[in-house]
């Protein structure tokens, strides 16, 4: 009896590998046309041939090609497809654990700024998508709700380490950090000025800690 439950668990673990190679090709095809083409010329049928799936594969997984900017927007945040929730994975749960609020602010700012550089090409393909898809603009505003919430939850962290700079309270301190570190500012000073994403990083670094934090 033993013998069909290893091959049935076998296939099965075959199957969901093959699934998610697709997955991952048709997340990275999409990532690169999507990117190179814009969202309004880039056609279902030519991310299935340049992923080298059927058309049908693509919508089966995805649903729709809305959806699929989606994914490709979660997927650079993440770093993996069918990733765990962004503060349930090790480096944002790194963050939050530790104690020292200035080494807590270096670790989130070299973990953000190398979410945000893989982001926001995508980022900006949704923004102009937005402009003509009015279901994408809602998408994308809940992203980035989401977002602010996650980051809320830094901030919370950061108080219970040492407090806040006297006068400023989570909320503001939240929308301080999401401000400082989302696709815009990324693309003022990385995409316009030319920065590189270590320079991000410590920006990032140093202008958090003198925004957020008591005078030493």
């Amino acid at each position: 009896m033993s013998e069909p439950v290893k091959k049935r668990a076998y296939r099965s673990a075959v199957r969901e590998e093959r699934a998610r190679a697709n997955r991952t090709a048709v997340l990275r095809a999409a990532e690169r046309l999507f990117v190179a083409n814009g969202y309004p010329a880039t056609s279902v049928a030519a991310i299935a041939e340049a992923a080298g799936v059927s058309e049908d594969l693509v919508y089966l997984q995805f649903g729709t090609k809305r959806q699929l900017l989606v994914e490709v927007l979660n997927y650079d945040v993440t770093g993996a497809p069918d990733s765990a929730q962004v503060l349930d994975q090790p480096g944002p749960r790194a963050v939050l654990a530790q104690p020292d609020q200035r080494a807590q602010i270096a670790m989130f700012a070299a973990d953000i700024a190398r979410r945000t550089t893989r982001a926001r090409p995508i980022d900006d393909v949704m923004v102009s998508a937005a402009l003509v898809d009015d279901e994408v603009a809602a998408k994308h505003g809940e992203m980035h709700r989401i977002r602010l919430a996650n980051l809320t939850q830094f901030v919370r962290s950061l108080a219970a380490h040492g407090g806040l700079r006297p006068g400023l309270g989570i909320e503001e301190a939240a929308a301080t950090v999401w401000a400082l570190t989302g696709p815009p500012m990324h693309r003022q000073l990385v995409g316009e000025l030319g920065w590189s994403e270590q320079r991000f990083a410590g920006w990032i670094d140093s202008t958090l800690q003198a925004a957020l934090l008591p005078e030493r």
